[in-house]
């Protein structure tokens, strides 16, 4: 029997557990988005046990297929981006459709990552490959169970079978290697990189007598900035912070601190929470402080564009620095310079931003700065009944990886460059000494390089519901005035509850 007669049976194994995980899930309290998807435990039981896991099999990736198509081959790619990185997935969809004829790429947005993951799972159960996207962009939270699910070919599969590629696949850059590599395996063949970032009013560090060109660096430095600006500015908060724990996820693991147990859970399956590791606490507490000494102001999880808005207004209480993500520079930098429409690129209520100078700095750590962790999305072929399709994917994902898009990738997309090509690309380096979204992004670039290989970040089966009890517990204790320790212990105990269902879900026990 040949891997492609196997295919449609593993994945009735897997439209069965991802029902069952969802009555798990909710169960715990979740909505049941996230969970494992293999029915026979037998990925669980191998992380549990600490095992390296299979070699690349290039029978999973039947490349050789695309060339005895009958006509065109239609694949779907599912993402859940906005502004110019989604126009950027449009675009890069025309270009190749115009360059070939044998594949048809179809982009469809899904909203946001969760709106994303909750789609991909209904479809996933019900049981028709049809609704099912060929290329999924999955959050870099999603790694772990997109690996327990059975439910793509692995990219090693697909250069094991592609031997022209492995060349490339070397010059990635290591840090988004180890990332993504799952038991020896890399899994996403395209990647969406990005890290959280500071941004900050250069006007108003001028004001408070601070060099607009040394961004805080670490957190002692960024209160002592803070309250320059708080003197000079009374009446508005100089940082705003949306309640997402990427910062505290980022700061524990560039300080070495485990969120699970396992080595993070990348030498066996992450089963015993570490969120109450010494880093959370520590930077929990200064928050709590920076709020009480209104040096700080936090807004909920979904109120992304008012972080925005809250530094790009004019008003005397507006906010001087923000922590979000790298992939805003472009589409900041547009909106900022009257370049986009904001309603065209699906971010209403940001037409008109004011045209302030905006700085941009690494992210804040306890005792330097820098990106603890690789962010943004991995790029997943979809397995499937059709090899035609299998191979029309890895077809256009080997595209997509190619310089000239990455290069457009990070000049219009604003993803971060993560391959050798792009990364000595003349363009590239003029773009980042010579533009101001070049020189935010050129920052980011930076901090990118402070991640280690040896220690790259989490491998969590239920990434999101962590998250979720995190920004829980921190829009409880930063907005609502709740016990600190009170609320990470509930998180805690929440997020172990997750962690003890998903073990389950993969016969680990």
């Amino acid at each position: 029997m040949t891997p492609m007669d196997r295919r449609p049976r593993r994945w009735m194994r897997l439209l069965g557990l991802l029902a069952a995980v969802t009555l798990v899930a909710a169960a715990c309290g979740d909505n049941g988005d996230n969970g494992a998807a293999d029915g026979n435990g037998d990925n669980g039981a191998d992380r549990e046990n600490g095992a390296e896991g299979r070699a690349a099999d290039p029978a999973n990736c039947p490349i050789e297929a695309l060339d005895d198509a009958d006509g065109v081959v239609d694949i779907t790619l599912w993402h859940g981006i906005a502004g110019l990185a989604g126009v950027t997935l449009d675009e890069f969809a025309d270009e190749y459709n115009a360059a070939q004829d044998r594949v048809r790429v179809n982009i469809e947005s899904q909203g946001d990552y969760e709106e994303l993951f909750t789609k991909f799972t209904e479809a996933s159960r019900a049981d028709d490959f049809n609704t099912l996207p060929n290329i999924l962009l999955a959050e870099d939270t999603n790694t772990q169970f997109m690996v327990d699910s059975r439910a793509v070919v692995a990219a090693d599969d697909c250069i094991a079978a592609d031997p022209d590629a492995e060349a490339h696949y070397d010059t990635l850059a290591d840090f988004v290697r180890a990332s993504y590599t799952v038991d020896g395996l890399l899994w996403p063949a395209a990647f969406g990189v990005s890290t959280p970032i500071i941004y900050y009013n250069r006007a108003h560090l001028e004001q408070a007598g601070l060099d607009p060109d040394d961004a805080p660096g670490d957190l002692d430095t960024l209160r002592s900035t803070a309250e320059a600006i708080k003197a000079e500015r009374p009446e508005g908060f100089p940082i705003i912070f949306r309640a997402d724990s990427w910062w505290i996820e980022n700061l524990s693991t560039r300080e070495q601190d485990d969120l699970v147990d396992n080595d993070n859970g990348r030498a066996g399956l992450g089963r015993e929470s570490e969120l109450l590791n010494d880093t959370t606490l520590e930077v929990v507490a200064w928050m709590v402080d920076m709020v009480e000494d209104e040096l700080m102001t936090v807004i909920a999880y979904s109120q992304a564009v008012d972080g925005y808005l809250a530094v790009a207004r004019a008003d005397a209480d507006n906010s001087s620095m923000l922590i979000e993500t790298s992939t805003a520079a472009t589409t900041v930098d547009a909106l900022l310079g009257g370049d986009v429409d904001a309603d065209d690129i699906g971010l209403d209520g940001l037409d008109g931003l004011e045209p302030i100078e905006v700085g941009v700095g690494e992210l804040p750590g306890p005792r330097s700065a820098g990106s603890g962790q690789v962010g943004g999305n991995g790029w997943y072929i979809v397995d499937g009944p059709d090899p035609e399709k299998i191979a029309a994917t890895w077809d256009f994902l080997r595209w997509v990886t190619e310089t000239p898009q990455q290069v457009k990738w990070t000049l219009q997309g604003s993803y971060l460059p993560v391959w050798e090509g792009p990364r000595e690309d003349p363009e590239l380096q003029e773009y980042f000494t010579e533009t101001r979204a070049g020189r935010w992004l050129s920052v980011a670039v930076n901090s990118l390089e402070t991640i280690n290989p040896e220690f790259p970040g989490p491998l969590i089966g239920p990434y999101k519901e962590f998250r979720e009890a995190s920004r829980t517990a921190l829009e409880r204790i930063l907005i609502d005035g709740q016990p600190m320790d009170q609320e990470l212990e509930q998180a805690n105990d929440s997020f172990q509850a997750a962690l003890d269902a998903y073990a389950v879900d993969v016969g680990a026990d």
